[in-house]
């Protein structure tokens, strides 16, 4: 079973920050950001379902975007309804990504328009994860660690179109969370296909390094409760059990040691 839980609010803006020809009317830009961190072992695939009503998506474009190494891969909805869009992206293990949700300003008319105004709220679902560490299994729990702000930029004073050198400002703040805290855990299917982008860890003369110098590594980097059992034992007991963790992990196509 997928759960799926409400998240947050979020808007979009690219307006004057007040209705008149006279100063102060500088135009506000306002994007929703949304850090996501994965504490596991387990390669997940998240979805995000933004719902706006009144104004739908129809009145303004909206361009997402996905971030883990610094690309900003861009993102297609799945679904073209007025009133919902759904992203979907890959998270490997023990790794964090940030969300971007924006009014499309590389269209020329959004910005001397000043006519966005998006408002609505989002939903979160884990919709598949690799299962490195357990048995076979139809459906696990998973956790993530989010982080929701709302960040904009103030346009110099009276400029329609960004100029070169101006008085810009920036703004961000912080959403809270519809669930009262950073750290949620949902259900989720299991999965053998692969992520896009395969994941990279340590390699094992890395780890046991690090075992070494601090015997609680493990418990540190990882909420994994099988990591968590393994932390608890010898040092030279962890080596031994590491070993078995990553060869079970290197048997994936998503995942590589060293």
């Amino acid at each position: 079973m997928i759960e799926t839980i409400n998240l947050s609010t979020y808007e979009l803006l690219v307006r004057p920050i007040i209705d008149t020809p006279d100063a102060p009317n500088r135009t506000v830009i306002q994007g929703y950001f949304l850090t996501i961190s994965n504490p596991s072992l387990s390669a997940l695939q998240i979805q995000l379902s933004f719902k706006a009503q009144t104004p739908d998506f129809r009145s303004s474009p909206i361009v997402a975007f996905w971030d883990v190494d610094g690309t900003n891969d861009e993102l297609s909805p799945s679904s073209g309804l007025p009133c919902l869009r759904n992203y979907s992206f890959d998270l490997g293990p023990l790794d964090t990504g940030l969300f971007l949700l924006l009014p499309d300003v590389r269209e020329e008319k959004v910005i001397p328009a000043r006519n966005t105004e998006i408002r609505g709220y989002v939903r979160l679902s884990i919709t598949s994860s690799t299962n490195p560490l357990s048995g076979k299994s139809s459906s696990v729990k998973r956790t993530l660690v989010l982080s929701a702000q709302q960040r904009g930029t103030f346009l110099p004073q009276g400029e329609d179109v960004p100029p070169e050198v101006g008085d810009y400002d920036q703004f961000s703040y912080s959403l809270p969370l519809a669930t009262g805290g950073a750290e949620v855990t949902l259900e989720t299917v299991v999965t053998s296909e692969p992520l896009k982008r395969p994941v990279v860890l340590p390699s094992r003369e890395r780890i046991f390094a690090e075992i070494e110098e601090n015997p609680a590594f493990l418990r540190n980097i990882t909420s994994e409760p099988l990591a968590q059992r393994i932390s608890e034992l010898r040092v030279e007991e962890q080596r031994r059990m590491v070993d078995v963790v990553l060869d079970r992990l290197s048997s994936q196509s998503s995942i590589r040691i060293g």
